[in-house]
């Protein structure tokens, strides 16, 4: 793991950067999380691992502790856990994924039951706990916290003509239907994938996150997409179930 050094509090270390090197290629990860690619907002995916811990963590060697099923609360403290491609500086802020714990470990395809509890959360990154090559124990403080329910109430509702087009460059995508929602998902072997949660109401359906994934990012995208009905249709008739 690459990082500078900044102060010692204390038995909390303070780092002006931290980042992890892919173990592959012995790369360390772009910091990009600028292009929103006509989303509202880009954020981590797959990067974070919640807590409830409020004083000490377990040792990093550890890896079986209890992951919360509870979406956090703006103002709170946290501490998490991140790794890969994770690259991020002490005192910066940052948007990422928080799924519960059974989603975080097996998907929503498998709990989509767990996708109303599902949000995305801007973050403040305040110090580093402890790290290794591969995981650190980090404080956050929230500092915004959207239900992926509530994506439609915060953001104005924009054309998604084209949006499921990077859909096209992968064989046969999986379908996860609940409730008001279907998930779409696809992947090349394993090495790089999409994904997109839509959710349907009785005249459109709204592509509220999409996410895309390789070696080197793990990325998810929010917004209000309206989705043309011909495009979904589409893509929900090669689909698998």
């Amino acid at each position: 793991m690459t990082r500078e050094i900044k102060l010692k509090v204390g038995n909390v270390m303070e780092f002006d950067n931290l980042t992890f090197i892919c173990s592959a290629c012995k790369q360390v990860p772009e910091k990009n999380l600028n292009d929103k690619k006509g989303f509202e907002m880009v954020a981590y995916e797959d990067v974070m691992e919640w807590s409830n811990f409020s004083q000490d963590v377990p040792d990093l060697s550890i890896r079986n502790w209890e992951r919360t099923s509870i979406p956090p609360i703006a103002g709170e403290m946290k501490k998490v856990q991140v790794h890969f491609p994770f690259n991020m500086s002490v005192g910066e802020k940052f948007w990422t994924l928080f799924r519960p714990a059974l989603s975080s470990f097996n998907g929503w395809e498998e709990h989509p039951n767990e996708i109303d509890s599902s949000a995305i959360i801007k973050c403040s990154f305040e110090s580093i706990i402890s790290k290794n090559e591969e995981r650190a124990w980090i404080n956050i403080k929230i500092e915004e916290v959207i239900r992926l329910e509530m994506i439609t109430d915060k953001f104005t509702q924009k054309d998604g003509e084209g949006y499921l087009g990077y859909f096209k460059f992968f064989g046969k995508p999986y379908m996860t239907e609940y409730n008001d929602w279907i998930l779409f998902q696809a992947s090349a072997q394993g090495d790089l994938g999409v994904w997109a949660l839509v959710k349907k109401f009785k005249c459109k359906s709204i592509m509220v996150a999409y996410g895309e994934w390789e070696f080197h990012s793990d990325r998810v995208y929010c917004g209000n997409i309206l989705l043309p009905e011909n495009e979904i249709n589409e893509l929900i008739e090669l689909s698998e179930t």
